[in-house]
């Protein structure tokens, strides 16, 4: 029984270095086709002190047909604050964006959700989530 543990760590952590453990959205745009693009978010949880902020980068992964502009938006729940340096992407722009999330100082402890949105200017808009555990910050 410990050897098979030991063989599923093993591919447990083979497909977190190898980069196979992603957070991709589902397919938005025309989905199945060269038209189409998906939303890359950070693989591992956000960690945030009540009141600090922390900045991390959104990719459109575009297949090579899909050159429209996409709107981002991003929800928070209470406590939180989320802002991209950009909320629109057209084709010729980078594929990362920054998304910055700020933890109020009374924000909840423990595990929140940050909703991305990413819709194309004709097709289906895709989200992807992000995990944020707020921890407790500082006390005066």
């Amino acid at each position: 029984m410990s050897k098979n543990l030991l063989v599923l760590a093993s591919v447990a952590a083979l497909s977190i270095v190898s980069g196979t453990a992603c957070n991709k959205s589902p397919e938005g745009g025309v989905a199945g086709t060269s038209n189409s693009f998906k939303v890359v978010a950070p693989a591992l949880p956000i960690s945030l002190k009540q009141g600090d902020k922390q900045t991390v980068t959104v990719t459109l992964d575009r297949e090579s047909g899909f050159q429209q502009t996409v709107k981002l938006d991003a929800q928070a729940p209470k406590g939180l604050k989320v802002d991209f340096d950009q909320k629109s992407v057209k084709a010729s722009d980078s594929k990362d964006v920054s998304l910055s999330v700020t933890a109020d100082k009374d924000a909840a402890l423990g595990d929140h959700i940050v909703k991305v949105t990413a819709t194309p200017e004709s097709g289906s808009a895709t989200t992807v989530d992000i995990k944020v555990t707020i921890t407790q910050g500082a006390r005066p």
